[in-house]
């Protein structure tokens, strides 16, 4: 929900590879946190940098790093043996389902304040209290 830049952003304001050159790092920690014997590096771990800049450009960098969190706490995928891309975007398309309730959520949340605010602004009045004032402003 915060104000933090897109990969999209990032790659527009700081050039097209920045935003993939910043999640190399990001995806070489996670495969060094898993502990599988075969880590993903090379061109498979550029690529997967890559196919993640292109699929997911709208995540704000919060919420990849959120995800890598997650990931690392075992709420998203599963690696066997070796560090598979696949599990990586597959587990971001299940974030991104978590993403689209909380947003909900929250917008919803933002709703019922604003309207909860507005009805403390503008207390209800009965018709009498109504016809009243009516007559008081002509």
């Amino acid at each position: 929900m915060g104000e933090h830049p897109t990969l999209a952003r990032i790659g527009r304001d700081y050039g097209q590879n920045t935003a993939t050159a910043w999640l190399i790092p990001q995806l070489y920690d996670l495969s060094e946190y898993c502990g599988c014997r075969d880590k993903l590096q090379g061109k498979p771990l550029e690529q997967c940098a890559a196919v993640i800049v292109a699929e997911f450009y709208f995540l704000k960098v919060s919420e990849v790093m959120l995800f890598f969190h997650l990931f690392k706490a075992g709420h998203y995928g599963k690696f066997y043996g070796s560090v598979d891309p696949m599990v990586i975007t597959c587990a971001l398309r299940d974030f991104l389902h978590d993403r689209a309730d909380i947003m909900a959520r929250a917008e919803q949340e933002r709703r019922e304040r604003e309207e909860r605010e507005y009805r403390e602004a503008h207390p209800p009045v009965s018709y009498e209290e109504h016809l009243r004032r009516k007559e008081a402003r002509q």
